[in-house]
């Protein structure tokens, strides 16, 4: 079984090569120009080399996988869609119809559903009820949309998706079924090949494959999958708050962004420059180094989350820091220009460094 986490990668990794001509081919490449930084014509089919690690590994697994046929559906489904859009750029309406059906696929076809927010003092079990239901779809479409946003930076989403799959898998040494271990730990290793070519280096003059939009909304529905399984199927008593600490970065970035875009009267789906790392770019940051400062402040962050959880903090009392990281959040984005003039104070002799 520990062989075939270094299969995954190298799997992945030969892929991802194998398959430039025929994306250049085919047209599925990300073009420089307008808001895009990078100065190559790169393939998009990340997202390719990556499931295709993931499943023909997890077919070679020791345990049974019909409970997560489910799982193989939607990443498949949001695959073909997303390399669809990254050909013919879909409209946000037939993006978020085949992004609700995937998560119809986790609620009905493997049986998961947020069914409460946790304990809370005064209130008890926070149980969803009838909206049960709903509140999955939207935190399930939610958190696709907040790994799709956050693929703006060579090496930024596959690091923070790497880091997240890294604290769920923690979570997963404490369940009975060895998948909940096992499977994200194979995702993250085809995650880590792809990253080879994606992660900036200094040797490189920018990433040779990027993930599109099949890459990210895949990633983004399989860690909904191991999050809503570790907590409400796993039986390991773990509350949905350490799961918010974890998906805390990416999450806090998209609510907020989508509250300043709908307070304006702005589309909510519309791709800006407004996101996080894009404060860290214009304060002088090079974008190694912004991916690195993503990197650790998500595993700070899951860290919180964990180790609250191993140390029996009250839910509650988790809650709150939580609620004051996001208002932290808020105000640094909100106050942008603020924000990057103390940043430049603390990193004026670090030079800018293109995306490629």
């Amino acid at each position: 079984m520990l062989l075939l986490f270094p299969v995954a990668f190298g799997l992945t990794l030969f892929l991802n090569r194998r398959l430039w001509g025929p994306a250049r081919r085919i047209g599925i490449v990300d073009v420089p120009g307008g808001r895009k930084e990078h100065e190559n014509h790169t393939p998009l089919i990340g997202g390719v080399g990556i499931f295709a690690g993931f499943a023909f590994c997890s077919v070679l697994v020791s345990f049974d996988l019909s409970s997560y046929r489910a799982l193989y559906a939607g990443m498949g489904v949001l695959l073909i869609v997303g390399l669809l859009d990254d050909l013919h750029d879909l409209g946000a309406t037939e993006k978020v119809i085949v992004q609700t059906f995937a998560a119809s696929l986790l609620i009905w076809g493997g049986g998961l559903v947020i069914a409460d927010l946790g304990l809370f003092p005064g209130l008890g079990l926070f149980e969803l009820g009838w909206l049960a239901v709903p509140f999955t779809i939207v935190c399930v479409v939610g958190l696709i949309n907040a790994v799709n946003m956050l693929d703006g930076l060579d090496g930024l989403a596959g690091s923070v998706v790497l880091v997240m799959l890294f604290w769920l898998s923690v979570i997963g040494l404490e369940a009975a079924e060895f998948s909940a271990l096992a499977l994200p730990v194979l995702l993250a290793s085809a995650l880590a090949g792809f990253l080879v070519l994606n992660f900036p280096v200094p040797w490189r003059r920018g990433a040779t494959v990027f993930m599109g939009d099949s890459g990210s909304t895949m990633l983004g529905f399989a860690l909904a999958w191991f999050a809503i399984d570790l907590v409400f199927e796993q039986g390991i008593n773990v509350p949905p708050v350490t799961i918010a600490w974890i998906m805390a970065l990416p999450v806090c970035d998209t609510v907020s962004l989508m509250l300043r875009r709908g307070l304006k009267g702005q589309n909510p789906m519309t791709a800006d420059r407004e996101h996080l790392h894009h404060i860290f770019l214009r304060a002088g940051f090079s974008p190694r180094t912004t991916v690195c400062i993503a990197v650790v402040i998500t595993f700070s962050l899951g860290g919180i989350g964990v180790l609250g959880w191993r140390l029996g903090v009250p839910e509650w009392a988790m809650w709150l820091p939580l609620l004051a990281v996001f208002a932290l959040h808020w105000f640094v984005v909100r106050h942008a220009w603020r924000t990057m003039r103390l940043l430049r104070r603390a990193t004026a002799s670090e030079p800018m460094e293109k995306t490629g």
